[in-house]
């Protein structure tokens, strides 16, 4: 069964763990990770796809330690025997955060807003970093140990260029705890101002320019052989940095690393894929880790 297609009586019924029923139920998106329901437009069910106790759980920790130091992020709510999730592990229910996701091709001037938001999340993060006990990660190490002897039919040139320029800096880089998953469906907006940001299971501490990396990059997917998308790509890019510094300034290190941090993802996607027999997601990472090799902004 398609997780997309799961019938409404199997989640009328889950909804009984915390003594809810009569609510309308309408499905809203399957992510990697999740799939999501809108509940009667007061709540948001999430089905975790892998279980994984030990990742549910952290990520319950991590929201509900941002949500008490006034971060906006969801709130889960305990099912009537008082557990913040389902027997089975695989089911939490959050409160709906007021807010839409943004196209930000559509309104790139709210990138400079996303900046200034991302800045304070990385200095809250950075207060909350004892308490959130986030897994120490070490990127250059993953780019040796994982992503490097992964690559198949990527041009040794641009290999040689990012693993160079990544070396020479990565050890200055400020680090702290990040979200390390943004992307424009895990952060909401209200009025012109972030309401939520959303689903921090993969967070760890690492270099904090990691996020402004993955979200320009995940931002310019699909958009490289259209001219228009990319001159506002290239405001988007300039109106995050813009607002990310009025807050908490960028290093130069952390600046001028970041085109071929940018890659350097790309190219994690394409050890990714390759792992997992992806063929054309694959290909498609390698053809923007070409693209961007060849386009440094």
């Amino acid at each position: 069964m398609k997780i997309n297609s799961v019938a409404i009586e199997h989640i009328v019924d889950v909804l009984k763990h915390w003594g809810i029923s009569g609510e309308t139920v309408e499905y809203i998106y399957t992510s990697e990770h999740n799939s999501s329901w809108n509940i009667g437009g007061r709540f948001v069910l999430q089905r975790q796809l892998v279980h994984d106790a030990q990742h549910q759980s952290r990520k319950i920790r991590l929201a509900t330690i941002l949500a008490k130091e006034g971060i906006a992020t969801v709130v889960y709510l305990k099912t009537t025997q008082g557990d913040l999730a389902t027997p089975d592990g695989a089911y939490t229910l959050m409160e709906m955060l007021k807010g839409e996701h943004i196209d930000f091709y559509a309104s790139p001037d709210l990138m400079c807003e996303l900046g200034r938001g991302l800045a304070e999340l990385h200095l809250a993060l950075s207060k909350l970093e004892s308490e959130l006990q986030c897994r120490d990660n070490d990127f250059y190490a993953e780019w040796e140990n994982y992503i490097k002897p992964g690559l198949i039919g990527v041009s040794y040139e641009i290999i040689e260029q990012a693993e160079a320029k990544i070396s020479a800096v990565y050890e200055k880089l400020p680090r702290c705890p990040i979200h390390r998953d943004i992307h424009a469906q895990n952060v909401l907006f209200h009025n012109g101002k972030i309401s939520g940001w959303l689903d921090f299971e993969l967070s760890r501490k690492d270099a904090r320019i990691f996020d402004i990396a993955y979200l320009l990059v995940g931002l310019l997917v699909g958009h490289t052989k259209d001219s228009a998308k990319l001159d506002i790509w290239k405001t988007i890019y300039r109106n995050l940095l813009e607002g990310y510094n009025e807050i908490n300034r960028l290093t130069d290190d952390e600046i001028s690393v970041l085109p071929d941090l940018m890659i350097a993802i790309e190219l994690l996607f394409v050890t990714y894929w390759n792992g997992v027999g992806n063929n054309s997601g694959r290909d498609e990472a390698n053809e923007l880790a070409e693209w961007l090799f060849h386009n440094k902004v």
